[in-house]
C-alpha cells in the first residue's frame, strides 16, 4: 500500500490540476473543431490519455531532477528524492504510462499515431529545457498544446485551421499560467542556475503575464469566428478577462504564495473556455 500511495504522489495523483489544464483545450478543440458534434468514443480516448500523458510527464520529470528537487523546499519530499521509488522503478512506471497510452492509440488512425510519437518526444525534452533554453515555458506550450493537433488528426484525418489557432491559443495561455508558477520558483531556479521566463522576462513578466494572455483569447476568438460559434462563445470568452485580472494582482507582488495561486487560477479560465465552446455550438 506505501508503494501504491508513493507511485500515486509520484505522478501527481493528489494534485489533478496539471491534468485539467491539459485537458480543457483538449474538449473545447473537439466542439470547436467538429461544429458541437465530436465523437464520444474519442473523448474518452483523448480524456484516458490526457491523465496518463500528463502522469508519464511528472515522473520522466522527477526522474530528470531528482539531483535538484531535494535541494528545494517545495520538492524535497517527492518519492524519488526520499527514496521511496528508486530510479529504476520510475523509469518502468514511465514507461508503463507511455505504454498504456499507446495501447488508446488503436482506437485512432494512422496520422493520429504519428502525432503521438512527436507528441511522447516532447513530453521527454521538456523537463530538460530548463537547463538549456532561457524560456522553456516554449517548449511546455508546445507539449501541453498538442493534444488540439492531435484531435484535429482523430476528428478529420487532418491538420485544420481552426485547431492552428486553437494550438496558438493554447501555446499563449500555457507561457502566461506557467510564468505564474514560475514566480512562484523564482528563487530556487536562481540559487540552482535553471532558467524559466519569470527570470528572462526580468521587470517586464508582469506585462509578459497579461501579453500572452491577451494573444491567447484573440486566437481564441478567431477560432470561433471561423468555426461560426454564436454570441455566447464570446460572453464566456470575455468573461476569463475578470480571471486574468485577478491574477495580475496576485502576482503583481510577487508573493510565492500568490503567484502559485494565480497560476492554479488558470483551471477556471480552461473550464470556462470550455463551457464556450459547447453552449457556442447550440
Amino acid at each position: 500500500m506505501r508503494k501504491i500511495n508513493n507511485i500515486l504522489k509520484l505522478i501527481r495523483f493528489h494534485k489533478p490540476i496539471g491534468t485539467l489544464l491539459l485537458l480543457w483545450p483538449t474538449l473545447s478543440a473537439f466542439f470547436i473543431i467538429t461544429e458541437g458534434d465530436p465523437s464520444i468514443k474519442l473523448i474518452i480516448i483523448f480524456s484516458l490519455g490526457t491523465f496518463l500523458m500528463r502522469s508519464a510527464g511528472c515522473v520522466i520529470n522527477d526522474y530528470f531532477d531528482k539531483d535538484i528537487d531535494g535541494r528545494v523546499e517545495r520538492t524535497k519530499d517527492r518519492p524519488l528524492v526520499t527514496g521511496d521509488i528508486s530510479p529504476k522503478e520510475a523509469l518502468c512506471l514511465f514507461y508503463s504510462l507511455l505504454g498504456l497510452a499507446s495501447v488508446l492509440l488503436i482506437w485512432t488512425n494512422l496520422f493520429t499515431v504519428f502525432l503521438a510519437f512527436l507528441g511522447a518526444l516532447l513530453t521527454i525534452f521538456y523537463p530538460l529545457t530548463k537547463r538549456i533554453f532561457k524560456i522553456p515555458q516554449i517548449f511546455l506550450g508546445f507539449a501541453f498544446s498538442w493534444g488540439v493537433i492531435m484531435v484535429s488528426a482523430a476528428e478529420t484525418n487532418s491538420i485544420s485551421p481552426s485547431s492552428i489557432l486553437i494550438f496558438t491559443a493554447c501555446f499563449f495561455w500555457i507561457i502566461a499560467y506557467d510564468t505564474a508558477y514560475a514566480m512562484s520558483d523564482k528563487e530556487d531556479d536562481l540559487d540552482l542556475k535553471i532558467q524559466s521566463s519569470a527570470l528572462t522576462f526580468g521587470p517586464y513578466v508582469k506585462i509578459a503575464f497579461l501579453l500572452c494572455h491577451c494573444v491567447s483569447l484573440f486566437f481564441w476568438s478567431l477560432a470561433g469566428f471561423i468555426q461560426s460559434l454564436t454570441l455566447i462563445y464570446y460572453i464566456f470568452l470575455f468573461s476569463t478577462t475578470f480571471l486574468i485580472i485577478y491574477q495580475y494582482n496576485l502576482i503583481k507582488n510577487y508573493d510565492r504564495k500568490n503567484c502559485l495561486k494565480a497560476f492554479q487560477n488558470n483551471n477556471w479560465n480552461g473550464l470556462i473556455i470550455f463551457l464556450g465552446s459547447v453552449l457556442g455550438n447550440l
